[in-house]
């Protein structure tokens, strides 16, 4: 790659109203150019730039999407891992006192016990399911507190 001072120059011929050339002038005499020709040329490295990083910007994101996943994959899959001891563990209770009901309480109590179950599946997957995004803060707050009485859900 030649270095900008061997770099062959050619001339490019851009008309422009004559009050941007008077514009061009007054920042010319504001700023550390020294000629309009060096202003111009600045603007033309900036917009060539602008366009090799619009270019570039689809590869940019994709690289920077595997950066991110890279760093957020461990936490991912930490949390998964929290989340599946604490099903296991929930399920291990909820069989748990299945049979503690069934050992100490008699078939009856199993049987009421395994009722009680099938409900409670029923509300927790309504409850898992629902799309809560239309609810106002109220209806939001009423629906995910357990104390409230029991709705036909």
């Amino acid at each position: 790659m030649k270095r900008k001072s061997e770099e062959e120059i050619v001339r490019i011929v851009v008309k422009v109203p004559k009050y941007k050339k008077e514009m061009i002038q007054k920042i010319v005499e504001k700023t550390s150019y020294n000629t309009a020709s060096d202003l111009i040329r600045a603007g033309i490295d900036k917009e060539l730039n602008l366009q090799i990083y619009k270019d570039n910007l689809d590869f940019i994101i994709k690289e920077l999407d595997k950066l991110i996943e890279a760093k957020l994959d461990p936490f991912v899959k930490s949390q998964r891992k929290i989340n599946e001891k604490n099903l296991r563990t929930n399920a291990i209770n909820t069989y748990l006192v299945g049979e503690v009901f069934s050992k100490i309480l008699g078939d009856d109590m199993h049987e009421e016990f395994l009722k009680l179950l099938a409900n409670a599946r029923k509300k927790a997957n309504y409850f898992v399911n629902k799309d809560t995004s239309g609810l106002t803060e109220k209806d939001l707050y009423d629906f995910y507190y357990i104390g409230e009485p029991y709705r036909n859900e």
